[in-house]
């Protein structure tokens, strides 16, 4: 438990601090820094001796990937004309990583490999990319010269309603992403009696309707404006995960997840850019407020595990729901506000918006 709650700790309190300095300095400070802080803290874990300094390790590689990846992400919004694009293309890598990483581990674990090796080959891997970084043009050049407190900036997002709603958007959509497998991987197997082969096809499901989703989604923003998109793919995720919560067999389970995980991928690249479209050059400061839905974040889990004890595990996965309404409830809500006759149909929505 400790190898875990005081990273994210750690996280929780530094990361808004360093988010809201990569507005005013330059962001290639941040990203080169964050890059060499998981190359070092992964070497750290490799050889660490005790729990207690690896939980040190780990708390600088939590805080370290925040610094890296999500500045990294915000970057790239800044200087995009396309945020939902960009957002879309970060995803679909993302996922691409989240395959390849327990591959490499896989592999080690062939070769009777432990978790030592596992922080060895991240720590060179990690070295070598941030070797990589010094070659690489970071835009972002901030000058410094602004003083007005940290505490002010962070405040001044916070009190934007729209910032904040998004942001909880943004938080929702953990709910179909680590959480649902969780709970869907128990589901097929205890209420649906599945064996091993189909929990596990059941996530690779989730994980193939995914990159297909976020494919289809970039190409689909060449036509369509992003919140015509967010609400198209968020209704369109409520009904198929209804469909595949009512699925009687684990065989037709792995079937109907591939279109929730098609329409739930997009969910969370096309919020943010929502998110990131409020506050053009100030991506940091958008970072640093969502972190008030950290918390939020950390207890769902917690949440839902009860609700599963007590109620079975389909009721917690009913609840899961609340994501793609919520969501589609926002989009079109925005959408009203960028059209408030909303007369003119899809057409003319896209071309305000």
């Amino acid at each position: 438990m400790v190898l875990l709650v005081v990273p994210g700790i750690v996280a929780l309190i530094v990361e808004p601090f360093v988010f809201l300095l990569a507005d005013r300095y330059p962001r290639r400070w941040f990203i080169r820094a964050g890059m060499a802080g998981m190359a070092i803290a992964a070497a750290v874990a490799a050889l660490a001796p005790n729990g207690v300094v690896l939980s040190i390790a780990l708390s600088l590689f939590f805080f370290s990937t925040g610094t890296a990846t999500a500045l990294a992400q915000a970057t790239l919004v800044d200087r995009s004309p396309e945020p939902g694009r960009t957002m879309a293309r970060w995803a679909l890598i993302s996922t691409i990583g989240d395959l390849g990483a327990p591959a490499l581990f896989a592999v080690l674990a062939i070769f009777d490999r432990g978790w030592r090796s596992a922080f060895g080959v991240t720590a060179i891997v990690l070295g070598v990319a941030t070797l990589g970084l010094t070659a690489v043009d970071i835009p972002g050049e901030g000058s410094g010269d602004d003083e007005t407190p940290l505490w002010r900036t962070l405040w001044s997002a916070l009190r934007d309603r729209r910032l904040v709603a998004w942001l909880f958007a943004m938080a929702l959509c953990d709910l179909l992403d680590e959480i649902v497998i969780i709970f869907a991987s128990l589901h097929v197997e205890h209420d649906l009696h599945g064996g091993p082969f189909l929990v596990s096809a059941v996530v690779a499901a989730l994980v193939a309707g995914a990159a297909i989703g976020l494919v289809q989604v970039d190409r689909l923003l060449k036509r369509r404006a992003e919140l015509t998109v967010l609400t198209m793919s968020a209704i369109a995720c409520a009904v198929s995960y209804l469909a595949w919560l009512l699925a009687p067999e684990p065989w037709l389970a792995v079937v109907l997840m591939i279109p929730v995980g098609m329409f739930s991928a997009p969910l969370y690249p096309l919020a943010a850019a929502q998110a990131y479209k409020l506050r053009p050059g100030e991506s940091g400061a958008v970072l640093a407020a969502g972190h008030v839905f950290t918390p939020f974040g950390l207890a769902l889990p917690w949440l839902l595990g009860l609700a599963a004890d007590h109620w079975g595990t389909l009721v917690a996965l009913s609840l899961l729901v609340i994501e793609p309404i919520g969501i589609a409830i926002l989009a079109l809500l925005a959408r009203r506000a960028v059209h408030p006759g909303g007369t003119g149909g899809a057409g003319s929505v896209d071309a305000v918006e």
